[in-house]
Order: C-alpha cells, then structure tokens, then sequence
C-alpha cells in the first residue's frame, strides 16, 4: 500500500478491506480494534465483549471490495480474534479481487447465497453453511443469490495476542 493510498483511508476518502486493515494494524503493531474505535477514549481492560445491535450505526458500516462490513468485537483485552458482520448486496457485475493476509477466517453464511473463492477453487455457499481458511491464500467472496447476503467473519491474525496490548488508562 502506498502512503498516498493510506492517506485516502485515514480521511475517508477510500474505503479499504478487511485484509488491508489486517496489514495495516499489523505493521503499525496495533490492536485491529484501534481502526474502529476513538482511540482518544481512556482504555478500560475488559474480559469480555459485547456488541448490540441497537448501538451500531450506519455510519460505522465500511465497504470495500464488493461488501460493507461493521466490526462486532469491541474492546476486549488481548483478543486472539476478530468479528465482522459482512453484507454482500445484489449486483449484476462486480469485479472482485482475490485478498490475503496473515492467519486464518472462518465464514459462516447468515442469509442468502455467496460464490467463495480460494485460489482456484470456487464455493457456493448457502445459509447455514460455514468455510475454514488460511488467510494466506488468495480469496474473496460474492454474492450470487437474487437477495442481498450476509455472513459473520471471525479472523485471527497471526501473532494476535502481540497486537492488542494492554492499554494505560491514562
């Protein structure tokens, strides 16, 4: 990624995937969760999170790479994985492009019905069912059904534990 590039996300200007924020919180050596969340706030160590669904805005829904996403972790100390809600709306066309990135995802379909692809292999997904990766290989998913689709993404980011260090409260 470029420094222009990453510019244009931290002014809104862009809208990234879920496997460039992966990168990028990895390289700056930060929590995925400092992307989402006013770092400004004092830190609160927590051993649990809770995310509802009455406290997510529209305006906290990204979109990149043909889906929005909203991110469903909180701040929990020292996660070892990451939760994203993905919507795929109904499109006719879209160029999608394979990602990857460091440690694993596990996707299971919520609603509708979405064409996964890793590497050469592609995988029609349905409601209810659930696929396990190396997010080291190229991937990306779309959806295929006549109604928007909706998946949970849990990734774990290799070395995770290292990028969410105790926060001071200070």
């Amino acid at each position: 990624m470029s420094a222009a590039y990453l510019s244009r996300i931290e002014r809104g200007e862009t809208a990234t995937s879920i496997a460039n924020l992966i990168s990028i919180a990895t390289r700056l050596n930060v929590p995925l969760r400092d992307l989402f969340e006013d770092t400004n706030e004092a830190y609160v160590p927590k051993h649990y999170s809770v995310s509802r669904k009455k406290d997510r805005t529209d305006s906290e829904q990204m979109s990149a790479n043909g889906y929005d996403y909203h991110w469903l972790s909180g701040d929990l100390t020292e996660p070892r994985l990451n939760a994203f809600l993905l919507e795929f709306p109904v499109v006719s066309e879209i160029d999608v492009k394979l990602l990857s990135h460091e440690g694993e995802e596990v996707l299971y379909i919520l609603e509708g019905r979405i064409e996964f692809q890793i590497g050469a292999d592609r995988l029609t997904l349905d409601a209810g069912d659930c696929v396990h990766l190396l997010g080291d290989k190229p991937h990306m998913g779309r959806n295929v059904g006549n109604k928007p689709a909706k998946m949970l993404m849990v990734v774990t980011p290799s070395g995770a534990v290292d990028l969410a260090p105790t926060k001071s409260s200070s």
